[in-house]
């Protein structure tokens, strides 16, 4: 049984401000084509999202391209029902959300505070702030889009699946508040960054076979990020430049550290996924610690890794891990330097 009713109360994924129907959107769609192509595009996005707000969730599609998940790329994957996957490729997706909420409010919401009290050019200030309003825009549209597919798990909270110890987190606080000590996290804002404009123009690939709302969510999202990537650019080419030799090499190692622990191999949150999956299909539960075991395999499976961080998915931040030597010397989770690429 799928968690979540189609049309179920939980919330709207429009952003504040769209509302308008008949021939109020018809109105708008042809002042929007009178735009440049690029302005045109994201508007067009909203209008869109408007127009979805009153349909239904359509369980029948899959949320996310499956080669985005984890089991995909094990063998149990191959003895799933369509069914089954279908609904875990679902519950995977709403774990998916789950990051970004967790990025962009526990991780970059804290920092982009932090930042803004620092003193910088008028231009930047300005970008900052814009840069945080549309952090909190997104997380606002993910929210609501989990608590419409699932109000029973997400009515009143934004986790599910990550659970973060109150340790990790008052630590993490501590740190994020001092982004000139520990740039380590802009540097994961700019991967985490890259990757997710990646995902969305994968889901944006595969537009006829995902769910709508997930699909306009993504599309929203990734107008975006394009300029976050650009922001997190010039904030770290002002930051890590004023670090001390000593600071950049801690940070440079933290990061392939953090990156591997809560990025990269599946782990605790994950496997709740696989977990939830079985307990909507008891058929599945004899079989569930194989699953289990694949899923942690994966850790040592160079094509899955691949499949999360290349030069193909995050161009520009391996660019930059090729001109700091601070990373170059590093084991980083799908990195070789480009020298050894070509050699």
């Amino acid at each position: 049984m799928p968690v979540g009713t189609p049309g179920s109360p939980g919330g709207s994924i429009r952003p504040p401000g769209l509302r308008c129907s008949g021939a109020r959107l018809r109105s708008r769609l042809e002042e929007i084509a009178l735009l440049r192509p690029a302005r045109r595009r994201i508007l067009n996005a909203f209008a869109m999202a408007s127009v979805l707000e009153d349909l239904p969730v359509d369980f029948g599609k899959l949320f996310l391209p499956e080669e985005l998940t984890p089991l995909f790329h094990t063998p149990s994957y191959g003895a799933l029902t369509p069914a089954q996957r279908r609904r875990y490729n679902q519950l995977h997706a709403l774990y998916f959300n789950e990051q970004i909420l967790f990025f962009e409010t526990a991780l970059g919401n804290t920092i982009l505070e932090s930042l803004l009290r620092q003193p910088w050019p008028d231009r930047l200030a300005a970008g900052l702030r814009q840069f945080q309003a549309e952090e909190r825009q997104h997380s606002a549209m993910f929210r609501r889009l989990n608590q419409r597919c699932a109000p029973e798990l997400y009515t009143g909270r934004d986790f599910h699946f990550v659970q973060v110890p109150r340790i990790w987190m008052a630590v993490s606080r501590w740190a994020l508040a001092r982004p000139l000590l520990f740039p380590t996290f802009l540097w994961l804002m700019l991967v985490q960054e890259e990757r997710s404009l990646f995902y969305s123009r994968r889901i944006l690939r595969h537009r006829e076979s995902i769910e709508p709302h997930f699909v306009q969510a993504h599309r929203l999202h990734m107008a975006d990020e394009v300029g976050h990537v650009r922001w997190d650019e010039e904030i770290l080419d002002t930051l890590w430049q004023r670090a001390h030799p000593l600071s950049r090499k801690v940070n440079s190692k933290l990061f392939a550290w953090m990156l591997d622990e809560f990025f990269t191999t599946p782990k605790r949150s994950q496997l709740r996924v696989v977990e939830a999956l079985a307990g909507e299909f008891p058929e599945l539960r004899e079989g569930l610690p194989e699953m289990r075991r694949q899923v942690l395999a994966l850790s040592r499976d160079d094509a899955f890794r691949t499949s999360l961080y290349s030069r193909e998915i995050v161009p520009r931040t391996f660019a930059r891990f090729d001109a700091t030597p601070e990373f170059r010397a590093l084991e980083i989770c799908g990195y070789r330097p480009q020298w050894e690429v070509v050699r």
